[in-house]
């Protein structure tokens, strides 16, 4: 078992660790290793490399050392959120080591496996469209527990057990050696894609779609990636109608109703308090993703406000922070850096924040010069005293002697490793899918091949999953993360 994060990481998870998914979807199969990534999302919206793992199974104590030894490189801080798929060994690794951490199952994971457990079912594509439907368009946690349960009643699904344990909360073939290398290059590639994204937040400027002072705070606050998710905010709210329900002492009830087709109109209650400049829309948008709706804005506009509260302007997508991980260096910058330039990087990053300080008086500046005065006298005076001496150190030696990352030894299997530690109703699950298949093949053979033929039984196969590493074409370094 092993797990890693480059310096980059550990500095980027100040800024980006509030909520964190982890994925085993990937295996190296040479191997039968599981690869294990922790991904969290940055101020542009862009996914970022938080550490990686190789293990050899996916048992409850192998996850417990994993989740451990990630949490105390990050600082021993708990995080917010945790997503996962529905794998019972995380669960419980993730009660045991982060208790206060709310853990919940990646709705990715979950609607990608709606083909392979509904496609027994008569209509099942409209089953899955249906699904999709309640999923991501139900407003509020009482209309997705009435779409919800209309949904299992209508297509007779009451008694899935699947469906049933979804308790839903509303809001190529690598060698290890080319595995490591190939997960430098994502490195490389996810923090070349944040570089440019913060270029272009500081030289470039997205113009503002309306008149709105309130778009215009966040234009100046907000990277481009979350500015133009107001801005779809803004234009959506050409499409509501805002009307007062009640009002006293400051605090004001809306109705707004929104077009979303030619005779639909879904609408939502918003409340506002003029007095703590507060306002909440039953949609939730922004305690979700952190940017205020359509709803809200059209309230606001109703009720002339120019300048939002800063709560409603988040640190976490603004563009002005400055991010200590944007100083660090990781080993793609320069492969094999020399140790003098080591030093000179390490030097050069603490001048900086040194002459930012110093800079803000003429009397701090004059200190620095004298210091810098003292230090320059000292060290030459060092070096004269080491001259024409000569050393080897450490540092300096070759390292081309070291020897090469070696591979454990290869495993011939297929897929992912067998010994996952299934949930109860999993087994459940299995065993019901076995009975019903024996069944059928039971029945079909009562028949002969000529009426087979031309009978109307189903036929179920069964899918064999291969998780395995993406062939990465040209331009593109990602891991599929």
């Amino acid at each position: 078992m092993a797990f890693w994060a480059d310096a980059r990481s550990r500095a980027a998870f100040e800024y980006f660790g509030d909520v964190i998914s982890f994925d085993t979807t990937y295996n190296t199969n040479r191997y039968n290793l599981v690869c294990g990534s922790f991904v969290g999302v940055n101020h542009h919206g862009q996914s970022t490399l938080l550490g990686c793992s190789l293990m050899k199974n996916e048992e409850i104590e192998s996850f417990k050392w994993l989740f451990q030894s990630w949490l105390r490189c990050m600082g021993g801080n708990a995080l917010k959120g945790f997503l996962t798929d529905q794998c019972a060994s995380m669960k419980r690794a993730l009660e045991a080591c982060m208790p206060t951490t709310v853990h919940r199952w990646c709705i990715w994971h979950i609607m990608k496996k709606i083909p392979s457990k509904l496609n027994g079912y008569k209509g099942h594509a409209d089953i899955e469209q249906e699904m999709s439907q309640v999923v991501w368009n139900s407003h509020s946690k009482d209309s997705f527990d009435r779409n919800w349960n209309d949904f299992l009643l209508n297509f007779g699904l009451a008694d899935n057990k699947w469906l049933s344990a979804c308790v839903w909360v509303y809001y190529a073939d690598l060698s290890l050696i080319q595995f490591v290398k190939q997960y430098d290059n994502c490195l490389g590639s996810r923090e070349q894609a944040e570089r440019e994204s913060d270029a272009a937040d500081f030289h470039t400027l997205i113009p503002c779609a309306t008149k709105s002072c309130i778009e215009a705070q966040f234009q100046d606050a907000y990277t481009h990636a979350k500015f133009r998710e107001v801005q779809a905010q803004f234009r959506g709210k050409a499409n509501c109608i805002t009307r007062l329900k009640n009002s006293a002492l400051g605090y004001s009830v809306y109705d707004v109703g929104e077009q979303v087709s030619s005779s639909i109109f879904n609408k939502f209650v918003v409340t506002y308090d003029s007095v703590a400049a507060e306002v909440k829309c039953q949609c939730l948008l922004f305690e979700s993703r952190g940017i205020l709706c359509r709803h809200a804005l059209s309230v606001l506009s109703f009720e002339q406000v120019s300048q939002v509260s800063p709560r409603y302007i988040l640190e976490r997508w603004s563009k002005k922070v400055k991010r200590r991980h944007t100083h660090i260096k990781s080993s793609h910058d320069e492969p094999l850096m020399e140790p003098r330039s080591k030093r000179f990087d390490q030097l050069v990053f603490r001048s900086q924040n040194i002459c930012e300080f110093a800079s803000e008086s003429e009397e701090l500046t004059a200190i620095l010069h004298r210091a810098y005065d003292n230090v320059m006298a000292e060290m030459e005076s060092l070096k004269a005293k080491r001259k024409g001496t000569s050393s080897l150190s450490h540092e300096d030696a070759n390292l081309e002697s070291v020897n090469e990352l070696q591979s454990p030894p290869r495993i011939r299997t297929r897929g992912r490793p067998k010994n996952r530690l299934g949930s109860k109703l999993e087994k459940q699950i299995a065993n019901a899918t076995k009975k019903k298949k024996t069944k059928v093949l039971s029945e079909i053979n009562l028949f002969d091949a000529a009426s087979a033929a031309h009978s109307n039984c189903s036929q179920y196969q069964g899918h064999v999953m291969s998780y395995q590493f993406r062939v990465p074409v040209a331009g593109d370094n990602s891991l599929g993360v």
